[in-house]
């Protein structure tokens, strides 16, 4: 330990960086610049291109998920534009949570135990990737989560001596934090359950069942996401309809499912980061509620995983990420682990650089790769590059301004999916509306009245490898359909190569999927 007189020695940049809270200033800084260098050399994704499209459109809810992660987009589109720089907020999204990450787990455990947990939140590879830079719902909800739960902590263990004040402003707080919780994904319910379960099973804490503040809490968080039910309400209850049915029982049970939906959850996190989250989530069960802190931890974080784990027993459709904010809840546990054992033993040291060597090399790694596709021109025996989906199909809009050139009485294009959908939408901006002729047309379904467009003409857009499928339901619908042109995509070679048919004067509207039900 360093005594007052050796301190006083020291430079003070030296005395500045054995502050706790300048670590984690400096960790989140580090990786909130990787992640502006990554997004602004890769192109937009699927899920990206159409939050983007459909989020053109204010609406008090969306067909997808809630609203506000495609509230964000709308309010920085004017400033932003519908490119990469979109990305922006949401890698100041993460930086916040990454900050919050460092005061929860300091209220929590103490500061030594902070500074590993915002380490190990920046190491984890959903988080630091997808959720911590991408436009996606993932992180609003990961910010509000975290936030809510650093609230919670300000009334459920006080640094101080109670304050009925202070507990009132504790629940509130998380009340609202909550509600743009549910606003950001439907997750946001689990942290609830765990909540509950949490309050029910710590002795101490039941006496907060006879307090009013939970319930005003649970008023407020219910005020705050109403916007999802008034909408929801108004469409049939088609969000929760879909939602719902990605989850419902579809076959047998398979009972080796669940160790396949863990494995896809430790390959997101990064194996380096999934085993020490599961060997402090174990040591927090073991010791169960007679640790109040670590039990808090782990019982806002058990629903999510769990549910997510073992709904592949029954359900074909359950992806490794949804069950991503109940391992972001266990962070602060990893923390406090990783600072102990610190303490008396070299492995945490030793697993913080081996990780930071490992991010090092994949990093650059898959961003290199995604924004070039080196690997398929490479070694074309690998096949199918997915990264091909990161190509933005900027292209499009010369042809669009061809065809603008061309007298119509309206123009707008027809795609024969979503995800291609987005795909236009967002090369295209503006220029153009842009309609699914699908039976599955997502969001695109609620932007405008099939009504609109009849009498119109409109380009076929399509990957060559669709259109002929297609070509025999479109036809129906328009006086007479021709090729138009031939557009090729890619990442410095021609990759993608899509169809684009003129179609003129549609005769009635294509009947929309979601709308009636």
């Amino acid at each position: 330990m360093t005594d007052v007189t050796d301190a006083a020695a020291l430079p003070a940049w030296r005395v500045a960086l054995g502050q706790p809270h300048i670590q984690a200033l400096l960790i989140t800084a580090v990786f909130v610049a990787c992640r502006l260098v990554t997004a602004a050399s890769i192109g937009l994704g699927v899920d990206e291109s159409y939050t983007i499209s459909i989020a053109r459109e204010w609406s008090l809810s969306y067909f997808d998920h809630p609203p506000l992660h495609l509230w964000i987009v709308h309010a920085f589109e004017n400033a932003l534009g519908s490119g990469r720089a979109v990305r922006l907020p949401f890698i100041a999204l993460s930086g916040a949570t990454s900050w919050l990450m460092f005061l929860l787990s300091r209220r929590l455990f103490g500061a030594p135990a902070a500074v590993w947990a915002t380490l190990a939140f920046n190491f984890a590879g959903f988080f630091t990737f997808a959720a911590g830079a991408w436009v996606l719902p993932d992180g609003p909800l990961n910010l509000c989560l975290i936030a809510a739960a650093l609230a919670l902590t300000g009334a459920i263990f006080p640094e101080r001596e109670y304050s009925s004040a202070r507990a009132w402003r504790g629940w509130l707080g998380a009340g609202v934090l909550i509600g743009l919780a549910g606003l950001s994904k439907y997750q946001a319910a689990l942290f609830c359950v765990g909540l509950l379960i949490f309050l029910a099973t710590t002795r101490e804490h039941r006496r907060w069942f006879m307090h009013a503040a939970p319930y005003a809490a649970a008023a407020l968080a219910l005020l705050v996401v109403s916007p999802v039910v008034v909408w929801n309400a108004e469409h049939g209850w088609v969000s929760f309809l879909f939602q719902g049915s990605r989850g419902a029982p579809k076959h047998a049970l398979n009972l080796l499912a669940p160790m396949a939906a863990l494995a896809g959850q430790a390959v997101l996190l990064l194996p380096w980061m999934f085993a020490p989250m599961a060997v402090a989530a174990s040591a927090a069960a073991r010791v169960g509620p007679r640790d109040p802190q670590n039990w808090f931890c782990l019982m806002l974080a058990l629903p999510a995983i769990m549910l997510f784990t073992l709904s592949p027993l029954w359900s074909d459709h359950s992806l490794p990420h949804w069950s991503m904010p109940g391992w972001l809840l266990l962070m602060p546990l990893v923390g406090d682990m990783l600072a102990r054992s610190s303490s008396s033993q070299k492995w945490p040291v030793r697993w913080a650089w081996g990780s930071a060597l490992a991010l090092a090399v994949l990093w650059p790694f898959v961003g290199v790769e995604a924004a070039t596709g080196f690997l398929a021109k490479t070694f074309p025996a690998i096949g199918h590059d997915p990264t091909v989906e990161l190509v933005e199909w900027t292209g499009l809009r010369n042809q669009i301004t061809r065809r603008l050139q061309s007298p119509a009485r309206c123009l707008f294009v027809a795609a024969v999916s979503w995800n291609e959908a987005g795909k236009i939408s967002q090369a295209v901006g503006d220029m153009v509306p842009v309609r699914v002729f699908s039976s599955d047309p997502h969001g695109f379904a609620y932007l405008r009245q099939p009504a609109d467009f009849t009498g119109c003409d409109a380009l076929i857009i399509a990957r060559r490898s669709k259109i002929q499928e297609h070509l025999a339901d479109l036809s129906p619908y328009f006086s007479y359909i021709h090729p138009f042109a031939t557009d090729w995509e890619g990442r410095h070679s021609k990759e993608i190569e899509l169809t684009i048919l003129d179609a003129h004067n549609l005769l009635r509207p294509y009947p929309p999927a979601y709308r009636d039900h």
